[in-house]
């Protein structure tokens, strides 16, 4: 109890109205630099959030049931039936002379064509064994509009603009060999855009919160 009761008494000793004077002395940061840090942890923040909430679409894919819905065949697709960001399968017939081929920069390479007899339904397949089998008349995979995938079809939607076809923003590309259970990177992705805002918020509160000085009353 002894040791106690001394060890409080050379702390009470050391500090100052119950401050470190040796920490207090200390310089304090420059403005500037303080105000430049505060503002690139919350941009850090902002843009956590945001890509966050890009993610949304891919996340309430990655929940969808992992069993496809069967649409039939591509020239009796009911308009109603179709929807967006669902698991989906079609039947029909690739348009070799209206495929347009791109690639990604990490990606690989892919295909956008329409199936025979319609212009509602487009396809995107991976090129490669399965992809653009003349034989192949059945896909499966994420149903979503092009407007949905913003720029990442502009140069496809360009192209087909340029050889007079129909391609709106309201026009459905079917994502084929893309079911719910691949879309589980979105899921990790949110996880890590949540733990770094949630590091950067802590931090900003505990290094850049204001400092209290409690003065202990006289006597």
């Amino acid at each position: 109890m002894a040791s106690a009761e001394q060890a409080e008494e050379l702390l009470g000793a050391q500090l100052r109205d119950g401050v470190d004077p040796e920490l207090m002395a200390l310089p304090a940061p420059a403005r500037g630099r303080r105000v430049a840090t505060m503002a690139v942890m919350a941009l850090a923040v902002v843009a956590a959030v945001a890509l966050l909430t890009g993610l949304r679409g891919d996340l309430a894919y990655y929940f969808q049931d992992s069993v496809a819905v069967n649409l039939g065949e591509a020239t009796a697709i009911d308009a109603a039936a179709l929807g967006s960001n669902r698991y989906v399968s079609i039947h029909g017939t690739p348009m070799a002379s209206r495929t347009i081929e791109y690639s990604r920069v990490f990606g690989g390479d892919f295909a956008v064509f329409p199936l025979a007899g319609q212009r509602r339904v487009f396809v995107q397949a991976a090129v490669g064994e399965r992809a653009l089998q003349t034989s192949r008349r059945e896909f499966s995979g994420r149903l979503v509009t092009m407007g949905e995938l913003g720029g990442r079809l502009g140069a496809v939607r360009r192209a087909y603009e340029g050889i007079g076809e129909p391609v709106t923003a309201q026009t459905y590309v079917l994502l084929a060999d893309e079911p719910p259970g691949s879309y589980s990177w979105a899921l990790a992705l949110a996880g890590l855009c949540i733990v770094f805002a949630l590091i950067n918020l802590l931090l900003l509160l505990r290094w850049f919160r204001p400092i209290r000085v409690r003065r202990r009353a006289a006597g």
